[in-house]
């Protein structure tokens, strides 16, 4: 049984099956086909509504406890906590909203639904309105188990019992949900996913604990370990290492990417279906990007966005509303309102940014890759200046939500470039890309790799005939124009690396010189004997070619960015450290 800090206000002894709660996320004498609010009968009514009243009062109590006159600081500091077991109590029925209680094919273009994929995407969206609850409940169970000294979802407790492999509870629950979907009403498709298909069958434990998310909230109610392992057996069926690329497959990411996920950040869980080689249809969730569009005079309060497309038929976005209260998860959602279609030329212009207010010119807007290299951001600003903004504003994201963002006005452009531009490999996987470009083709993005050449999906999970990827508004900067800068920033990377290696060869020649005078310094037979060892180690790396390249490489790979010519001088009246309270925020 699972130490998890997470107490339901039921009664009742340890449910033996359930690992997540040392006291179970059950409520006695309710069936478990009689949990949901609106199923609740007469027998159960009292206790069904409960938790609600008990979370409405204690929020009540926690306000007054705030407002006392003289309570002191800590007192005022645990009064403002987030009632999260409250909230998860609350979460157990999954109830939908009033007024937010459509269904899928009340809120999305019939003619979709009656096209050549109308069922698929139809399953698709139902599947991905239930990732966004299983989403949001799973990051309530971890925020309330994990170490609250930590900022994001880090600590001893999540690491031993709700992480493994870079993969957390939710993202394999999410796995378990979409695969068995997937295999009850589409049986001869295959998948690709990143996730390891034999995870949970190697780690009873954890898959415990998945399958005890997926029953104890209702999401699977049969759902044990056995059957966890099994659906999450079937997340690579198109293995990477297959002869031939089934005509029809699904690409799925539970969460993309889980560092966001675990950082507090934009994430998002995407699925798309493959056929013929092209994507057709594809569904991008999004549970902490709030719904807009530029038809919107401001964004959903509450609302998160679905963004999905048909190949050939347009791309739309979703609005879902997501109930939260005081930032926590209550465990009420549902769809609102009518899909809205996307329109890359349709920006969202609203709100003032002060600092590019001040530039008197209009900038691009630009969505990429975070945490990258000093040399292959400057790539990037470079190109930036050849499309002719000097200051272009960069967005920071790791996953699909890029392409999303370009589809519905928030970007000029979205790029994925995430080596340098002098390096021709191909790194991009299919999993990080197929349902986000679909959803900015559809919109009317140009989509081309960064020699201009259309994107070969054929290849299954590796993209292993392209160089990287942009997505661009036409209107705004043109397919060819965007080919001509990336061509001209290409040179002058390849040119700078040259300086580069040339730099390294002069260290190399200056070790060699160092390595072979050794010997003239040693003042003692077991000296000499050393530095004979060192001259003839240190000679053999600078011959091995490969391995000084690595070196070079793993020193541009660094954290820390290189430093290009002379360190800045220091400033005598800089302050130490970071400033409090500073307004300028990093996106990143």
């Amino acid at each position: 049984m699972l130490d998890m800090a997470v107490s339901i206000a039921a009664t009742g002894a340890p449910h033996a099956k359930s690992p997540i709660a040392s006291k179970p996320f059950r409520l006695q004498g309710i069936p478990r086909s009689e949990r949901s609010f609106g199923r609740c009968q007469a027998a159960g009514l009292v206790a069904g509504v409960a938790p609600v009243l008990a979370a409405r009062h204690t929020r009540r109590e926690r306000i007054a406890r705030a407002a006392e006159p003289g309570g002191s600081v800590r007192q005022a500091k645990k009064a403002s906590q987030p009632d999260r077991q409250a909230a998860l109590a609350m979460s157990m029925y999954g109830q939908k909203i009033i007024g937010a209680d459509k269904t899928v094919p009340e809120v999305v273009p019939a003619e979709l639904l009656e096209g050549e994929f109308g069922k698929e995407l139809e399953a698709a969206m139902e599947a991905m309105v239930e990732v966004l609850h299983m989403l949001c409940l799973g990051t309530l169970i971890l925020e309330d188990v994990k170490d609250k000294s930590t900022v994001g979802l880090y600590g001893y407790k999540l690491e031993e019992n709700y992480v493994r492999e870079e993969t957390t509870m939710p993202a394999a629950a999410v796995t378990c949900y979409i695969l068995k979907m997937l295999k009850e009403k589409f049986p001869e498709d295959v998948v690709i996913s990143d996730q390891n298909p034999e995870l949970l069958s190697n780690d009873e434990k954890f898959a415990e604990t998945v399958a005890s998310l997926l029953s104890s909230f209702d999401l699977i109610p049969e759902a044990d370990a056995a059957s966890a392992s099994k659906w999450h057996g079937l997340c690579n069926s198109y293995p990477a290492d297959a002869e031939t690329a089934p005509d029809r497959y699904w690409v799925f990411n539970p969460v993309d990417t889980a560092a966001e996920f675990r950082d507090a950040k934009q994430f998002c869980s995407t699925l798309c279906l493959m056929k013929g080689g092209e994507p057709v249809i594809s569904v991008v969730g999004c549970p902490m990007l709030s719904f807009d569009h530029p038809s919107r005079t401001t964004s959903h309060p509450s609302g998160s966005s679905i963004f999905y497309a048909v190949r050939g038929q347009g791309a739309w976005t979703q609005c879902v509303i997501m109930e939260r209260q005081t930032g926590i998860y209550l465990g009420r959602y549902g769809l609102k309102g009518k899909s809205l279609k996307l329109d890359v030329s349709q920006k969202i212009k609203r709100g003032n940014d002060g600092l590019y207010d001040m530039l008197g010119t209009e900038q691009l807007r630009i969505a990429q890759h975070a945490r990258m290299r000093q040399d292959i951001f400057l790539d990037s600003e470079r190109i930036a200046k050849l499309l002719g903004s000097e200051f272009a504003k960069f967005h920071f994201v790791n996953n699909a939500l890029k392409f999303c963002w370009l589809a519905r006005g928030d970007e000029d452009v979205a790029w994925t470039i995430t080596q340098g531009l002098y390096d021709k490999s191909a790194s991009l996987k299919a999993t990080e890309h197929a349902a986000g470009v679909l959803v900015a083709m559809e919109s009317g993005a140009a989509v081309a790799d960064l020699d201009g050449k259309d994107i070969d999906w054929s290849c299954g999970h590796l993209l292993s005939k392209n160089r990287g990827l942009f997505a661009t508004d036409p209107k705004k900067v043109p397919k060819q124009g965007l080919i001509n800068a990336v061509k001209e920033a290409t040179d002058k990377s390849e040119v700078l690396y040259e300086d580069r290696c040339e730099k390294r060869k002069e260290k190399a020649a200056m070790l060699r010189k160092i390595f072979e005078n050794l010997a003239d310094h040693a003042e003692t037979p077991e000296e000499l004997k050393g530095a004979e060892m060192v001259r003839k180690k240190g000679i053999e790396m600078l011959d091995d070619e490969e391995e000084m390249m690595k070196l070079t490489q793993a020193s541009m790979d660094r954290n820390e960015p290189s430093r290009m010519g002379a360190a800045p001088e220091p400033d005598p009246d800089a302050l130490e450290g970071a400033l409090p309270y500073s307004p300028i925020k990093s996106d990143d």
